[in-house]
Formats: C-alpha cells, sequence, structure tokens
C-alpha cells in the first residue's frame, strides 16, 4: 500500500470514510518519514477529524492498532489533534510514553496539559501499586502536585492533575490538596475533589462523599457515586444512599450509582441489582446486568449464574 497516496485520498476526501482509517493501523515505524510529510499536508480540519475517528475506532475495534500513528500526532502542530493524540494512547503503559506525558504537561496548549495530566493517572496507579520503579512514580506525583498548586493553571489543567494525583493515598501534600480543591467555591474543582478522594481509597473522605450523594447538584451526586464504588467495600456503609440513587431522575447518576453497587458489593448490593435488573427501564436493566456480573466476578458468589438466584 502506497501510504503517501492514501493520506492524499483521505485529506481529498469529502466524507471521511471510518473504513479508509483502518490502512493506518498497525504502521511500521520506520514509515514516519513517509506519512509525516504527507500528513502535515493535510489541512488542519480534516487532521482532527482523522484523529478524533481513530480514537473512536480504537475504542470500538480491539483488533486496531493506532498506537504508532498515536505517538507521531503528539508532535503535530495543532493542538486539539496532540490532544486526540494523547487521548488514543489511553492503553500505553510504557516509559517512552510516560516521559513523553511528562514533557507534554509543558505544552503550551491547556488543553493538552489537560490531556497529558489525565493520562498520569494509569501512571500515578501503576506507582501506587509498585508495578513501575519508585522514581518515576515520585516523578508522576511531583509533576501533578506541581500543576496543582501552578494558580497560573487552567482550573482544567489543575482538576485533571488533581484527579489523577488522588491515587497518590500516602502522599499527605496531595490529601492535603484535594481537601483545599473540594473547599473551593468552583464547582468542577469539587467534582474533582471527590474523583480524587474516591481514588485515594482512604476513609477519612468517607463522611464527605456521603454527604455528597445526597447533593442537589447532579455533578456532585454524580462524582459521589463514582468514588464510592471506587472506594469498593470501603464504602459499604453508604450503600444505602447509593442504593437510593439507582432511582435518581438524572440518568448519568443512577447509572453511577449502578455500577458503585457492583464494585462495592454486599448482600443489599446484589439484591438491588437484581431487581432493577429486570426493570422496564433497559439503560438501567443493562446497566444493573454488567454490574452483577462484576459483583460476582469479585466476591464470587455460590449457586452460579446470578440470573438463577
Amino acid at each position: 500500500m502506497d501510504l503517501a497516496a492514501h493520506l492524499r485520498t483521505l485529506a481529498a476526501r469529502e466524507h471521511l470514510s471510518m473504513r479508509e482509517l483502518r490502512s493506518l493501523s498497525g504502521l511500521d515505524p520506520h514509515d514516519h518519514a513517509t506519512v509525516w510529510t504527507e500528513w502535515q499536508r493535510i489541512p488542519v480540519g480534516r487532521r482532527i477529524e482523522i484523529a478524533h475517528a481513530m480514537v473512536e475506532l480504537a475504542e470500538d475495534n480491539i483488533d486496531l492498532d493506532f498506537t504508532v500513528m498515536f505517538q507521531w500526532l503528539l508532535d503535530d502542530a495543532d493542538a486539539t489533534v496532540r490532544a486526540s493524540a494523547i487521548e488514543g494512547l489511553w492503553e500505553c503503559d510504557g516509559l517512552p510514553v510516560l516521559r513523553r506525558m511528562l514533557a507534554l504537561l509543558h505544552d503550551p496548549a491547556g488543553q493538552v496539559r489537560a490531556a497529558a495530566a489525565m493520562a498520569l493517572g494509569r501512571f500515578a496507579y501503576m506507582a501506587e501499586i509498585e508495578e513501575i520503579d519508585a522514581v518515576y512514580g515520585q516523578q508522576v506525583h511531583d509533576a501533578l502536585l506541581a500543576l496543582i498548586r501552578d494558580p497560573a493553571q487552567p482550573t482544567e489543567v489543575r482538576r485533571r492533575a488533581i484527579e489523577s494525583a488522588g491515587y497518590f493515598a500516602a502522599s499527605d501534600a496531595v490529601q492535603q490538596q484535594i481537601e483545599l480543591a473540594y473547599a473551593s467555591s468552583d464547582q468542577l474543582m469539587r467534582e474533582s475533589a471527590l474523583t480524587a478522594m474516591g481514588r485515594s481509597m482512604l476513609p477519612r473522605w468517607l463522611p464527605i462523599v456521603s454527604r455528597e450523594l445526597e447533593s442537589p447538584s447532579p455533578a456532585l451526586r454524580y462524582e459521589a457515586a463514582r468514588a464510592a464504588g471506587e472506594m469498593a467495600d470501603l464504602a459499604r456503609s453508604l450503600v444505602a444512599r447509593v442504593v437510593r440513587l439507582c432511582n435518581d431522575a438524572d440518568t448519568e447518576v443512577a447509572l453511577a450509582a449502578i455500577w458503585a453497587l457492583g464494585q462495592i458489593g454486599g448482600e443489599t448490593a446484589r439484591r438491588t441489582l437484581q431487581r432493577i435488573s429486570g426493570s422496564d427501564d433497559e439503560a438501567r436493566s443493562q446497566a444493573a446486568a454488567e454490574a452483577l456480573d462484576e459483583l460476582t466476578l469479585e466476591e464470587g458468589f455460590s449457586g452460579g449464574d446470578w440470573r438463577n438466584n
């Protein structure tokens, strides 16, 4: 296949064909010079469209691998393309990607810095469970903390850094920043603080998560439900409040609560999920079935398939 000619065809198409993007999967690193020369000639609007489409395709098709292309697109002149490339690399946990994400925290575009801060969340998690060298974990910790503490950073950058840093449960400095974020008058910061609380899995945050499960704000109820789920069986004391949210008027909040019950577990959670799985609400019923499968996998309920219980 002539990659250069194919890219020229993609650039010239009136409508982008998803099928034609498959040829950008599994590229050889040696193709960089050919691809990059033609890529930069594509109008920026079409480059953005292609990058976004590859992210969507990769999420829906496990047989497609745009990793090499996404790594190249981290150097694109357009910030939106770079941010999409970061999103496309969400499953990559190698040290080369870690180094690039750390470097992109200094990107001139705020949306790219925010995307890189989010991407570092998986490395923060790996550091916390000791799956990467402590030196790299400390670099991630320090870089995220620096972003959080920098008042010149846009809210979107700081809040994403707080979310990712939440995994550093043993860091007093990080936990202090989570507390400050929650005390903020900016609701987006409060939402991210709840995300970070869940990821820290620390009992100290349970009273706040419990309170926000009954917040008048759907966004805060949603994040509190997700946080309760992240805390797993540590949040058993919150099950009753999470169960009530399964009937929330806001569908997204209800789905978050249903997911959380599958993570928290316990007999009350199981009975609630079984009841919801038989409801006429298709979205909630499907979410409950998936949560039950997760709960069964984690807790190993006896009696076989929950559908037969």
